[in-house]
């Protein structure tokens, strides 16, 4: 495989740091690691948000980093030999604020074109007449059900409106060809109902937090499409294909099958940790992935174990409790819940009692394995 050279040193996990790839055709890729802040209260690090530049005719900018830092992101351009308004195409991985923000400031000054996923404009608009039990009817799509405290969302705001202003040039399908004929595009729902990964030249795949280096993202849940469905795209999602785990599932088994041949993964996170680069073929690590959920409805299965539990009382027994701290504690519920809706579709787990902490039993039977058996070797 291609090496990485390392442009500019920056902090061990990565933030700060410049590094090129060229691709077998002669393209260059510039990785730039954006830090990512967040005051957590938790021993829980994403490292930076990794954006990358694509030469070619039409300058491309993959992410835009976490919101309020668009100072960072043009100081880390031009230390890659770029301005602003060089970049002629923004692509957006998904909507989550540590990958889209600064996109209306970014747009604003460049001038550029912005390809998204055909659901991302629904998910950054409001639709404050639509509850249908969203936790924030009066929050844009994308966080409608957010569980995190009043705290981290008042942080948000800003960013939530001038992101709701910004309009796609091109709003992505799969199967539609690209413009540019260097990428095509995988639809791969399930951290997020407006993720997409792109690849690049048939050799490598950006592929925002749908695949990660170290770590798996955190899966959104089925009661979402619940919340949200009135809100996507006529005729999208109607399947529950927008959300939870098991959409999370089959976008993993898309990219083992689709990209079996490409040779490296580059995410959203953890590109470089410990001071040196992850080299990791993307069809190996949706592998892994796989096979890590395939352990955690096991590990949940086995902690119920006769007993009836509610979300909390699993995650402290599933998590170690430095993960659990500061808004550990609301990720790690989301996490459990994401396995546990889908052990409940297949019968492993039944509901025990109402209210917000989803108590739950096991029923006796493993049928999660027959699910996962299409994707993977269980």
């Amino acid at each position: 495989m291609k090496q990485f050279e390392i442009l500019q040193q920056g902090k061990p996990g990565g933030e700060g740091v410049i590094m090129k790839y060229r691709t077998r055709r002669g393209t260059d890729i510039y990785c730039l690691g954006a830090p990512l802040f967040y005051d957590s209260g938790g021993d829980w690090n994403l490292g930076p948000s990794w954006c990358y530049v694509v030469t070619g005719d039409n300058l491309t900018l993959i992410d835009t980093g976490q919101f309020d830092k668009f100072d960072v992101l043009t100081d880390l351009l031009g230390q890659a030999g770029f301005s602003v308004k060089d970049i002629k195409r923004v692509i957006i991985s998904h909507g989550h604020e540590d990958h889209d923000g600064n996109l209306p400031e970014f747009m604003a000054a460049a001038g550029a074109e912005l390809w998204a996923h055909f659901a991302f404009e629904n998910m950054a608009a409001y639709h404050e007449d639509i509850h249908d039990g969203a936790a924030h009817p009066e929050f844009p799509g994308s966080c409608r059900t957010c569980l995190l405290p009043d705290k981290f969302n008042d942080n948000c705001r800003p960013y939530h409106r001038r992101r709701s202003r910004v309009k796609a040039t091109l709003r992505i399908k799969e199967g539609e060809p690209s413009p540019d004929s260097r990428f095509r595009f995988l639809l791969t729902p399930g951290h997020s109902p407006d993720s997409l990964c792109a690849i690049f030249e048939d050799e490598v795949v950006f592929s925002g937090d749908t695949l990660l280096a170290s770590i798996t993202p955190h899966p959104s849940l089925i009661l979402e499409y619940y919340c949200n469905r009135r809100i996507l795209p006529e005729g999208y999602g109607d399947d529950n294909s927008a959300y939870g785990l098991i959409a999370y599932i089959r976008s993993l088994d898309k990219l083992q099958k689709q990209c079996a041949d490409t040779e490296l993964l580059l995410p959203g996170h953890r590109l470089y940790e410990k001071g040196k680069p992850n080299y990791l073929k993307p069809a190996e690590r949706a592998a892994e992935i796989l096979r890590f959920h395939v352990e955690r409805c096991g590990n949940i299965l086995r902690i119920l174990d006769g007993r009836v539990l509610d979300l909390d009382q699993i995650s402290i027994e599933l998590f170690e409790p430095r993960l659990r701290k500061g808004f550990g504690k609301y990720l790690s519920h989301r996490e459990v819940m994401s396995h546990l809706e889908l052990m409940a579709l297949h019968g492993d787990i039944a509901w025990a009692g109402g209210g917000p902490e989803f108590k739950s039993r096991a029923t006796g039977s493993d049928n999660y394995k027959n699910f996962f058996g299409k994707y993977t070797r269980v």
